[in-house]
């Protein structure tokens, strides 16, 4: 006869004592180290209990606890064969049939479901790289410890790797999972027995501290974290840096386990911007703060249904020509109560929110409605320079989308030109590329914003379908002050022709600009001195009436 590996311990919940003579006197038969507990409920019982796998509950019909009461495998007992096989229990023991045979059978069944159930509730609640807990068995455990101390000597920390994608892309998933495991142990080390470590996601941690005996040990600790997962790590022979963003958040007494998370979560947000290993404790400002984004994270969500939105166009001047050859697409928000809000109001959250690929779509459908709508009027074509965000670049709609609008509207696209910042230019993601190039067979232009702050390679922009730089205002706006910015915008400028680029120069706002870039050479400008951006009425009155325009010729 086998034997069980570990004792199982036993409930017995009966109404006379006759089931546990009779059970007791086959267990001792069999064997079994099991020991029979007798309880008059399983209320009495279950304070018995601190490993609920190992166990199994016999009850008759009368002490069957009631549905979701017990979490151990439970067994009917009773006196006679039932007419329908009895529900909501693991198996049923009859007494004129219990023997040896059955017993065994029924204590092997009861042991393997638990086993089983135990290992499903293992694998839905464990990282299977790490094996610490994941997001669903952290959460448990955070609601379990909350409970146990009252909402108090906890903290939270959420834990956030920065660029961890770039570095998973570098070295593939599999040094993806070694660094992580790294990580883990780096953070393993700095914790006490009495604390507890989870991942969230792929780069998320959660690490829960018990400061009952030393509150002051949170910062300590915090500087430690950072200090440590900013050291470099070496995987494949390889050395990497990384940085992380810890957010912070003390447990207060009646608050749950979701506004936690939520508290430590905004910290970990508020210091994700500053990118290196920075750590933060959560205060009431953030949540304020963090409401408010929200809330208007959902007003832009319904600004975007409504129509709300409208475009502003800026003229782009031709210095050779005099004349007003390109348009420069600004989105304004108009707001019920805060008025006309300008792009760097609601732009950012639009990209942190994904909405900028919606709020994307809608620039460009617009653009080119006005776009018909100005040739309409019989003024003459002018390049339409619309900003795209590099999210945007990355949908995978945006060539038939963008294709379709352009037939609907009846638009060539050669007057079509997009703006992309260095920084998406240089991400050189393969997709991004690809849909470059096939805009730029359908005759699209590509325009690249904010030249100079960036680290463009220029090998790099040689083979993309850029048209045109554009310098940057911090750039042109110095240039009368300090002799450093007239030698680089003058040095971009002929960097820009010997890449057979043209250059447009934006922020020119005097003429002592103006003069200066026309000396150096540049292309176009844009700028308040030229017109500041208007709404489309006004543009049109502009384009066909003009206003006073600087003086453009030479001596």
């Amino acid at each position: 006869m086998s034997t069980l590996v570990e004792p199982m311990r036993l409930v017995l919940l009966a109404d006379s004592p006759g089931w546990a003579e009779l059970l007791r006197e086959h267990l001792g038969a069999l064997g079994s180290p099991s020991p029979l507990i007798t309880a008059p409920s399983w209320d009495a019982a279950s304070n018995l209990f601190d490993d609920h796998a190992s166990g199994l509950l016999l009850a008759t019909p009368q002490r069957m606890p009631e549905a979701g009461q017990c979490p151990l495998p439970m067994v009917l007992l009773l006196e006679d064969e039932p007419v329908e096989e009895p529900s909501g229990v693991s198996d049923w023991l009859v007494r004129s049939s219990l023997n040896l045979d059955v017993l065994r059978r029924c204590l092997r069944y009861a042991r393997e479901q638990g086993n089983l159930k135990h290992t499903l509730q293992r694998l839905a609640e464990q990282d299977p790289l790490t094996g610490i807990a994941n997001r669903q068995g952290f959460q448990t455990l955070l609601a379990a410890r909350l409970a146990e101390c009252g909402g108090r000597s906890l903290v939270l920390g959420h834990l956030d790797l920065d660029n961890f994608r770039h570095a998973n892309d570098a070295l593939g998933y599999q040094g993806g999972d070694r660094l992580i495991l790294q990580v883990v142990a780096r953070l393993k080390n700095l914790l006490q027995p009495c604390d507890q470590l989870a991942r969230l996601g792929s780069d998320e941690f959660a690490l829960l501290l018990d400061v009952r005996r030393d509150p002051q040990r949170v910062e300590r600790l915090a500087e430690r974290v950072t200090e440590v997962l900013g050291e470099p790590y070496w995987v494949d022979g390889e050395s990497l840096l990384i940085g992380c963003s810890l957010g912070l958040a003390h447990a207060r007494a009646g608050e749950g386990a979701d506004p936690l998370l939520w508290h430590a979560h905004i910290a970990m947000q508020h210091v994700k911007s500053q990118q290196g290993c920075v750590f933060h404790v959560y205060d009431e400002r953030l949540n304020r703060s963090a409401r408010s984004q929200a809330d208007l994270e959902s007003e832009l969500r319904r600004a975007l249904r409504r129509d709300e939105l409208e475009l502003h166009y800026q003229p782009r001047l031709c210095l050779q020509s005099g004349r007003i050859v390109g348009l420069e697409a600004l989105v304004r928000w108009q707001h019920s109560e805060r008025g006309l809000l300008s792009p760097n109001e609601f732009v950012p959250l639009a990209e942190e929110t994904g909405l900028i690929v919606p709020l994307g779509y809608w620039v460009i459908a617009r653009a080119l409605r006005d776009m018909q709508w100005l040739r309409g009027r019989g003024l003459p074509a002018l390049h339409m320079a619309i900003n795209l965000s590099f999210r945007q670049f990355q949908d995978s709609q945006l060539l038939p989308t963008l294709g379709r609008l352009i037939e609907e509207r009846g638009v060539d696209a050669q007057w079509l030109e997009f703006e992309l910042t260095e920084t998406a230019v240089m991400r050189r993601s393969e997709q991004v590329q690809q849909t470059m190039l096939a805009l730029g067979r359908l005759g699209v232009r590509f325009s690249l914003d904010d030249f100079g702050t960036g680290f463009s390679s220029f090998v790099h922009l040689n083979n993309l379908p850029i048209t045109l730089l554009k310098i940057d205002r911090s750039f042109v706006g110095g240039m009368g002050e300090r002799a450093e910015n007239r030698q680089l915008v003058r040095a971009m400028i002929n960097l820009a022709h010997n890449l057979n680029l043209e250059v447009v120069a934006e922020g020119v706002e005097n003429i002592e600009q103006l003069d200066m870039l026309r000396q150096f050479g540049c292309d176009q400008v844009q700028g308040y001195l030229i017109s500041k951006a208007l709404p489309l009425a006004e543009l049109a009155r502009f384009l066909v009436f003009g206003k006073h325009q600087p003086q453009l010729g030479g001596s």
